[in-house]
């Protein structure tokens, strides 16, 4: 995978199709008051584990907003700006979760899953924003491969192993960024004694 990321630059948001500001101005307890908000899509994330190699499968790619926040931040990494993540997509093709999730994990992994599990559904954040993310689980396996995954289109994602035996010493090394939904889908396979 090219992790090779140059030619940086800020630049002010003019218009996007994934996110909409908006302010809320209400009143509460007599106090006039003014949120800012973004209006996001609702998500899947899926959490896969590799039967055979006895290894979840993660996806791996540079977020530019956690690079930023990592500079802006002074925050040393040797991988800056780049997440460990369950394979995820969020919902903007008119079809329904489940679909959805499917979709994401042979797109970024190249493994063709039919059968999942669901595992719940949360809402996101509460701050800035408010949308439902699906979680899955699916058991892969070599005979399910149909491609190299990678993305579509520009998405450049490296797949990454982590054994069973490594993955809660994974969920709590600092180093590696992660979100909280991962340390969250890991426990909830180990609570479970799959």
């Amino acid at each position: 995978m090219d992790t090779d990321v140059k030619n940086i630059k800020i630049t002010n948001l003019k218009s996007s199709k994934f996110i909409k500001p908006f302010s809320i101005e209400f009143t509460q307890n007599g106090i006039n008051r003014v949120w800012d908000c973004i209006e996001i899509h609702d998500s899947v994330s899926v959490l896969l584990y590799h039967k055979s190699k006895d290894a979840f499968l993660l996806v791996k790619q540079f977020r530019p907003p956690l690079w930023h926040y990592q500079m802006k931040n002074n925050i040393k990494s040797d991988e800056a700006g780049f997440s460990y993540e369950l394979c995820s997509g969020i919902m903007d093709k008119n079809i329904d979760e489940k679909q959805t999730a499917i979709q994401e994990v042979e797109e970024e992994t190249g493994f063709r899953v039919k059968d999942l599990q669901k595992i719940i559904t949360t809402y996101a954040s509460f701050g800035v924003s408010s949308n439902r993310q699906s979680l899955f689980f699916a058991f892969i396996d070599d005979d399910m491969k149909v491609s190299n995954g990678g993305g579509i289109d520009d998405e450049s994602i490296e797949l990454v192993y982590i054994s069973r035996n490594e993955a809660m010493s994974f969920a709590y090394d600092e180093s590696k960024a992660k979100a909280a939904s991962l340390i969250f889908a890991f426990m909830w396979f180990f609570e479970k004694n799959i």
